[in-house]
């Protein structure tokens, strides 16, 4: 890690798992408000490592090696000049640092709550009850305990279900997917196989495309002020119906922003988030998919569209919260082109999707989450690793 110059003596930001589009967007959203970043990852060729935002800094990996990824950090800490201010992109950064939040507080600022706090909250049932008690939507799902819970449920849920892990970390891990859909009571058994060491929920499917998931991403303070917020809408995921987003669109809708803050109040929740939501065709109500209780995939659209998230967390961070006005600008849209043109493509060509649909996805105004002429390593860094795959699938096929 090149040193920071402690003369400035201004709060690093410290951006953990920078691997992808989620880092990258804090990393310019800060650095471009002239704070020093530091983007931390176990990767080389992590985006975030390659912008001229960011001093890069090497950690082991947090899932494979929580505690050594710890102690990356906290060394990390005792070489700043100053107390630095963590964010964290992945679920598993949080499960690492949780149990060591004590030795970290001499080095940094962590603006969300609490370890134990934070832990109940990322518990998919701990949102699932607090939805509840406030009449927040929740679609209908069952948390067996067994195989009879199981049957139980297939004759209870209307199909296609879905198996949601709660153990979300090891299970993308070594499944590569956010959920298993099951179409039948036949596909649930087989699939509750492989699920069922992480914990999952089943869960109704809310009918409808990508464009009815819609997310409110803030920063609320430690007292639960929100002091940022962003409504807006996935276009279209990869893989769709269950992916991660790969277009989208900032549209700000203050109605399902106090709704949102509602549950979020009721989880007692500090610091940024995702909550994602599915508008149901059926009766026009928004179904609770998740709250993410960190920074998520498409950040940066939030930033282009006048809601400086990550700027709003670190001002709490060191003492100089203040409120950003609610409202933004909406309309402009946010894409990976490397996932998104490609993918369409190929679902036009199964017949999943048409020519104009994607070309509604578009339309300017419209930003790439990864390339940016004003930071282009990273876009250039992408672009080459992605070559380098396709050389080796051409190679492997001859």
């Amino acid at each position: 890690m090149t040193p920071i110059a402690a003369g400035s003596l201004v709060n690093p930001a410290v951006v953990l798992q920078a691997s992808g589009p989620n880092g990258l967007g804090i990393i310019r959203s800060l650095g471009r408000r002239g704070i020093p970043v530091v983007a931390c990852d176990h990767d080389p060729r992590a985006l975030g490592l390659l912008s001229r935002h960011a001093t890069p800094c090497f950690t082991r990996h947090p899932l494979a090696d929580p505690d050594g990824f710890a102690e990356d950090v906290i060394a990390l800490g005792r070489r700043l000049p100053v107390p630095g201010v963590l964010f964290a992109t992945h679920d598993e950064t949080l499960i690492a640092l949780g149990p060591h939040e004590e030795r970290l507080a001499p080095y940094f600022d962590r603006p969300w709550s609490p370890w134990e706090r934070m832990r109940a909250t990322m518990d998919k049932s701990t949102q699932h009850a607090a939805a509840r008690a406030i009449g927040f939507p929740v679609p209908a799902t069952v948390e067996p305990a067994g195989e009879g819970d199981v049957v139980a449920a297939a004759a209870e849920l209307r199909f296609p279900v879905i198996l949601k892990p709660r153990r979300a970390p090891e299970f993308r891990a070594r499944m590569r997917r956010q959920v298993l859909e099951c179409a039948g009571p036949e596909d649930l058994r087989r699939n509750w196989e492989i699920a069922a060491p992480y914990a999952p929920q089943i869960s109704e499917v809310i009918p409808g495309g990508d464009e009815r998931i819609w997310t409110l991403g803030s920063y609320r303070s430690a007292d639960g002020t929100p002091l940022a917020s962003f409504t807006g809408r996935k276009l279209r995921q990869w893989p769709t119906r269950f992916g991660t987003g790969r277009s989208a669109e900032a549209h700000w809708d203050p109605g399902y922003a106090a709704r949102g803050h509602a549950l979020l109040d009721e989880l007692g929740f500090h610091g940024i988030s995702q909550l994602e939501t599915k508008r149901d065709p059926r009766d026009g109500r928004d179904y609770l998919i998740e709250v993410n209780t960190r920074s998520w995939l498409w950040v940066g659209l939030a930033t282009a569209a006048g809601v400086n998230l990550p700027l709003a967390a670190y001002l709490d961070a060191i003492g100089r919260g203040r409120r950003i006005p609610d409202g933004h600008r909406s309309g402009l849209r946010w894409m990976l082109a490397s996932r998104h043109v490609g993918g369409a493509v190929m679902e036009i060509r199964r017949g999943d999707w048409t020519w104009g649909g994607l070309a509604s996805t578009l339309r300017p105004p419209l930003r790439e989450g990864v390339w940016d002429l004003r930071d282009i390593r990273p876009g250039i860094g992408q672009t080459t690793h992605q070559l380098r795959v396709l050389a080796r699938r051409l190679r492997r096929r001859v």
